[in-house]
């Protein structure tokens, strides 16, 4: 696989909702971006973490390095990111807003909308995707299955991976498959062999599952 050359911007953009907030971002572009698809970033627990995150960083790397556009960003008051962490009630609004900017930007395909969230990153995409048509595929990596006990006010019934450690003791596989089967539309999982809840030190194959899952997605038509 030839890789692109790609630019990282820092960016900043507004939060959807009343009121507004500013988030800080980066954005991923590869050089000469024509019908690419759109893929934003979600980072794990934000009391922890941020867009810094290893996985995050990699992701959007490796995603714009294929010819994608990745965005990954910083929720309410995490980093430079302006208002206050609702522990996701709110963030959802955050995410809205990283998908208007991106599909403002040159270059790409509105069609193709991909969001990837790792940990919180993935419970608050889960939230929202549901009620944004614009997205039409969805990665959880290591959703935190005790947020996610009570269920979701809907399913995302689109394309969508679930993607864990095989030794996630937040989200362990003998939890996640009795979850992701319930759930209506296309599905399916990805075990990270040897890894733990945040991926670390398994960065490489988590992006190498994740990166191809995206790009098999991004090559079909009207998915």
């Amino acid at each position: 696989m030839t890789l692109s050359v790609q630019t990282e911007r820092a960016i900043t953009f507004q939060s959807k909702g009343q009121p507004a907030h500013l988030l800080e971002g980066v954005l991923h572009t590869p050089s000469h971006a024509r019908q690419a698809p759109v893929v934003i970033l979600c980072h794990p627990q934000p009391a922890s973490s941020d867009m810094q995150d290893p996985l995050t960083v990699a992701l959007a790397q490796g995603l714009a390095g294929t010819g994608m556009v990745a965005l990954r960003f910083n929720f309410r008051g995490v980093g430079k990111s302006q208002g206050q962490q609702s522990e996701g009630r709110l963030e959802p609004l955050d995410l809205a807003g990283a998908i208007d900017f991106a599909l403002n930007q040159p270059g790409i395909n509105p069609a193709k909308v991909c969001v990837i969230g790792h940990g919180f990153g993935a419970y608050a995409t889960l939230l929202y995707a549901p009620f944004d048509l614009r997205i039409r595929t969805v990665v959880a990596i290591s959703l935190p299955l005790f947020r996610a006990a009570s269920g979701f006010p809907r399913q995302f019934e689109r394309p969508k991976l679930f993607v864990t450690g095989e030794f996630d003791e937040i989200c362990p596989l003998f939890k996640l498959e009795p979850f992701v089967e319930q759930l209506e539309g296309p599905k399916g999982i990805k075990v990270i062999v040897g890894a733990r809840h945040l991926m670390r030190g398994f960065e490489e194959p988590a992006v190498q599952a994740v990166v191809q899952y995206v790009r098999k997605w991004a090559e079909m038509p009207g998915v």
